[in-house]
């Protein structure tokens, strides 16, 4: 076999190898597809982790709060004492008016967000109103992160902690705006 047609195979098991890979991690996410495309909303999937890579190289994180593991689990380095503001929350009430409302007041339905997961699950960049059509549907990992696309807001779901805190990032340097307590039923 020539170089020539060696380096053609080569390159063809390349292509399929990634289309395995990418068929696969959007399998992860396929409920949140299938939400979407019910919505008639349009998105967008990141395969590499962009987003989550952006927070770590922009923003001051630190390993988790009470996490004793080797695993890279982090959260974002704001003092939950310095919150501008508080309240809590009952799980069931996060996809409900009382949750809009909250996100509403700091984050604009003009804006678009990107949902991003530890653990692997490709990053999905929605319309603020597809988010809010089910709020529950998109924190449905241990640790989310989602993101305004003009990257001035991260509410930041540490399921561990039962916390979901609203940041905002100012020159890359975050404030702790708002932060709500999930109460355990």
């Amino acid at each position: 076999m020539d170089e020539e047609k060696r380096e053609e195979l080569k390159d063809s098991s390349q292509k399929l190898k990634e289309e395995v890979r990418l068929k696969n991690l959007r399998e992860r996410v396929k409920s949140e597809i299938a939400h979407l495309e019910g919505l008639d909303e349009s998105y967008y999937i990141y395969y590499d982790f962009e987003n989550l890579n952006w927070i770590d190289s922009h923003v001051e994180v630190r390993k988790r709060d009470g996490y004793n593991g080797i695993h890279g689990d982090f959260q974002i380095d704001v003092d939950d004492s310095t919150a501008m503001s508080s309240l809590t929350m009952r799980e069931d009430e996060i996809n409900s008016d009382k949750f809009l409302v909250q996100f509403l007041s700091l984050i604009s339905e003009d804006n678009s967000v990107i949902v991003c997961h530890e653990g692997g699950d490709p990053e999905l960049k929605i319309s603020v109103n597809a988010f809010l059509s089910d709020p529950i549907k998109f924190l449905s990992s241990p640790e989310t992160w989602i993101i305004t696309s003009d990257k001035s807001w991260i509410i930041e779901y540490i399921w561990e902690q039962g916390v979901i805190r609203f940041i905002q990032l100012k020159d890359s340097t975050p404030t702790l705006v708002k932060k709500i307590i999930i109460e355990e039923e």
